[in-house]
């Protein structure tokens, strides 16, 4: 019975799975927005200033939603207070979630929508990139954009780039909001 009355007995945590579910699709609709941004102002994504901006992007999108996700369970589910683990779980399966929803679109996009697409991706290469590559790298990388559209190759880059940006995106959103019960 002391064991019941004591205020300091650990408390079951609330189930994330809601939250993770809510911010991983905002997250996926902002990564389809960035995606739309990009196809519709033709924005050349081969160029090393390009894949910067992208990656960057792609990055502050990323810690933003993990950090939304984090505090959003921290306060209003977990009574304030989240240790660094648990915020590492929910920011890197909510961003993992986003990744995932963005490959949707982005094969959605590449077959459905404008299947030319690619064809565009790989002439802006050439242009960026032509003159600077052995021809032998250039025409491997010209198979790759081919095989870009397919659906095993889209799950693939997803699962690399979600588990790339989920754990720096985890990891910094994580760090920025955990915040630990006070020691007594």
């Amino acid at each position: 019975m002391a064991d019941l009355d004591n205020v300091s007995a650990p408390k079951k945590l609330a189930p994330f799975w809601e939250t993770i579910l809510r911010f991983g699709g905002f997250f996926a609709l902002g990564l389809v927005v960035l995606s739309l941004v990009f196809y519709l102002t033709d924005f050349n994504m081969m160029s090393l200033s390009g894949m910067a901006i992208n990656f960057v992007l792609s990055i502050l999108l990323a810690v933003g939603f993990a950090a939304m996700a984090i505090q959003f369970q921290r306060d209003r589910l977990d009574g304030g207070f989240i240790n660094f683990g648990r915020a590492l779980l929910i920011g890197a399966i909510t961003i993992t979630l986003g990744v995932v929803g963005s490959s949707i679109w982005n094969y959605i996009l590449i077959n459905f929508i404008d299947p030319g697409y690619v064809d565009n991706l790989k002439e802006k290469f050439v242009e960026t990139w032509g003159d600077s590559m052995p021809a032998e790298a250039m025409e491997e990388t010209m198979t790759k954009f081919d095989q870009s559209g397919e659906l095993g190759t889209i799950l693939s880059n997803g699962v690399f780039a979600a588990v790339i940006l989920g754990l720096i995106g985890g990891l910094i959103a994580a760090a920025i909001m955990k915040r630990d019960k006070p020691l007594k």
